[in-house]
């Protein structure tokens, strides 16, 4: 009876290939079929049989094609799966088994949205073939989506020989990460892998190899009896293709495109003002905030070094008191992030160089202040901390202490008593032998700390690969 279905589905399913172009076309073992498949035979039995998963009584596992959740008999082994199946059921009895387990998967590339469905339906495609035979067991029938299987992936991985150690670790690594969204994953897979002489393109390499294997439905059956002795699975390396061949036309189908990733925006510049400078207060000045703004450059999403520029300048001047407060201070840092892909939060180390002008003037009574150059330049550590949820990271707080070496060439100045409306170079000797700029100050400690408020300000539209 069993054969008999199988024959027919076979049919239904070339004719539907006819009718409906959209997930459900059947063809015969092409070139590209053939090679998934001898490589499936060659290096993926192995695996699975020393395993135990093939050689348990009651567990079987049928295979899919690529965004696809149609029922191919001649695809991989699932003729043989599915006689095997048959067997198990018929073997054991119906009223032996007490439940039965589908767990469907997709491999990990494409569109997870697309391959959650892609699980749920080859679930519901492996239930109506059971109950096609065994309606019986309708009640005892339970479903588990696993989706995306990068477990089995990195099983598969760790025990490849003809992958090299290093390329094993970084595979396992970029699956295993704690930090790497589902598509940076997808995307660190594909493009980082690069080439090994046993296998040529590794990521190529894992799609033949494993991707093919882990789209899969695995049956499960439990039962209350000892297994009888049921046929094993043996893969079918010279199966040939039944007499439907001969009288049914081969439908060559163009491969269909899988949806476009969406369309997100990821961060490429951030602004950011220290918010103490804001603070500074002189009595005769009044509120004399120190104006300031810095812009973070984000080369990459996922990398650890941003550049950065920083521009600070208080311009408050008041005659009357003889109190000036006037900077202008421009300064360069390179930052390093302590964590790779951080969405550039956490702990880093920067790296600087400056230079700046500077009047200042504090002395209310004599007018006795000191007018500059300087430049400088050192080391620095800090700590962003994101303020918003971990999908949106706009809004940041960072925290900050500098040190370094900071030179300046000033002249000191005085109002002169009685003002008269100028200030006089602090100079008691001939005019003429006066050289501006002929003091110097050096200073290496401290050269600055903070706490600053940032925002992503502008944001590159990307796809997840």
């Amino acid at each position: 009876m069993r054969k008999i279905l199988t024959i027919v589905m076979a049919v239904m399913g070339l004719l539907s290939a006819i009718t409906v172009p959209a997930y459900s076309q059947t063809r015969f073992i092409s070139e590209n079929l053939l090679k998934v498949k001898d490589t499936y035979v060659k290096r993926i039995l192995p695996i699975i049989e020393s395993d135990s998963v093939y050689a348990d009584a009651d567990y079987t596992e049928v295979h899919f094609k690529q965004n696809d959740a149609s029922l191919d008999i001649f695809h991989m082994n699932n003729r043989l799966a599915l006689r095997h199946l048959d067997k198990m059921i018929d073997s054991l009895g119906i009223d032996n088994i007490t439940a039965i387990e589908i767990v469907s998967q997709a491999s990990p590339d494409g569109i997870l949205s697309r391959n959650v469905w892609l699980s749920e339906h080859r679930s519901e495609v492996m239930i109506k073939y059971i109950l096609l035979a065994f309606p019986e067991l309708e009640s005892k029938i339970s479903v588990n989506t696993v989706t995306e299987s990068w477990e089995n992936l990195a099983m598969y991985v760790a025990q490849d020989p003809y992958l090299s150690d290093g390329i094993r670790k970084k595979i396992i690594g970029i699956i295993d990460s704690e930090t790497l969204t589902v598509g940076q994953k997808k995307a660190k897979l594909k493009t980082e892998l690069g080439r090994e002489s046993k296998v040529g393109d590794v990521y190529q390499y894992l799609l033949t190899t494993y991707y093919a294997v882990i789209r899969n439905s695995g049956v499960y059956i439990l039962h209350n009896m000892e297994p009888a002795t049921v046929e094993p699975l043996q893969p079918a390396v010279e199966e040939t293709a039944p007499v439907l061949q001969d009288t049914l036309p081969v439908i060559e189908k163009e491969p269909e495109p899988e949806p476009e990733p969406p369309v997100r925006k990821r961060p490429v510049l951030a602004v950011k003002t220290n918010l103490p400078y804001y603070g500074f207060y002189r009595k005769d000045l009044g509120w004399a905030p120190i104006y300031n703004v810095e812009a973070e450059l984000y080369p990459t999403e996922e990398g650890r070094w941003t550049f950065l520029g920083e521009y600070e300048f208080p311009w408050h001047l008041s005659k009357t008191s003889h109190e000036c407060f006037q900077i202008l201070n421009l300064q360069l840092e390179a930052r390093r992030y302590f964590k790779k892909a951080s969405n550039h939060s956490g702990h880093y180390l920067s790296a600087y160089a400056g230079v700046n002008l500077f009047d200042i003037c504090f002395d209310g009574y004599t007018g006795h202040g000191y007018q500059g150059e300087g430049f400088g330049g050192g080391l620095g550590y800090g700590y962003v901390l994101p303020l918003g949820k971990k999908s949106d990271t706009r809004w940041k707080l960072e925290f900050f202490l500098k040190g370094g070496v900071y030179v300046t060439l000033y002249d000191p100045y005085d109002a002169g008593n009685p003002f008269s409306g100028k200030y006089y170079y602090d100079w008691y000797d001939a005019p003429e032998l006066f050289i501006r700029r002929n003091m110097i100050f050096r200073w290496f400690g401290p050269t600055g700390a903070g706490v600053s408020l940032s925002y992503d300000l502008f944001r590159k539209k990307v796809r997840d690969k």
